[in-house]
């Protein structure tokens, strides 16, 4: 019975040498993900970079119009108040002019409010699916080490050993406790 116990005491010392060792793979694997995930943060602080780029890009196309429509506002305003030497017809003329410029920088402004919008869509979008990925990945990741936490657990192993520990004592003791009443 000692024999057994010794045999079992050095399996588990053993087991616990190993279980050590799968410690620091665990750490190391962790390490891993630490150096994966910083990865990624660093790539939405790239996209978040771009993201103001493209927005600051978006702000001076906003100012360049601004001008160009104060410069066109201008144009009509001096086109109204032409010269007295002008004709009823250059003056419609001019008005006319300057109605079309007034359209044509309307349309522009409406182009460009579109073409922000689209681009500000893009990015949201380009976030969107790598935040999006990003949380599928970690949701994967969490998964397997959970499902590996369950097959890792050696309390299986243990509940058996217990059981076959407790029969081996029980025989034990009868083999002890029979004789005292002359059953063997």
């Amino acid at each position: 019975m000692d024999l057994f116990i010794d045999k079992l005491a050095q399996k588990f010392t053993g087991n616990d040498q190993s279980r050590s060792v799968q410690s620091r793979n665990n750490q190391s694997g962790e390490s891993k993900e630490i150096r994966e995930l910083k990865e990624k943060v660093e790539n939405y602080e790239k996209l978040l970079q771009e993201m103001k780029l493209v927005n600051l890009k978006n702000m001076e196309s906003a100012e360049k119009l601004r001008d160009m429509v104060e410069a066109a506002t201008e144009a009509a305003q001096t086109a109204s108040s032409a010269p007295a030497g002008l004709s009823e017809e250059e003056k419609n003329a001019a008005q006319a002019a300057a109605e079309a410029d007034r359209e044509m920088i309307r349309e522009l402004f409406d182009k460009q409010s579109d073409t922000i919008h689209k681009e500000n869509i893009k990015v949201y979008r380009n976030v969107q699916a790598a935040v999006g990925e990003g949380l599928s990945e970690q949701t994967k990741s969490i998964l397997e080490a959970q499902q590996g936490g369950f097959k890792k657990s050696g309390t299986g192993f243990l509940k058996v050993m217990s059981v076959l520990i407790f029969i081996a004592v029980l025989a034990d003791i009868a083999l002890k406790v029979l004789p005292m009443f002359g059953l063997l």
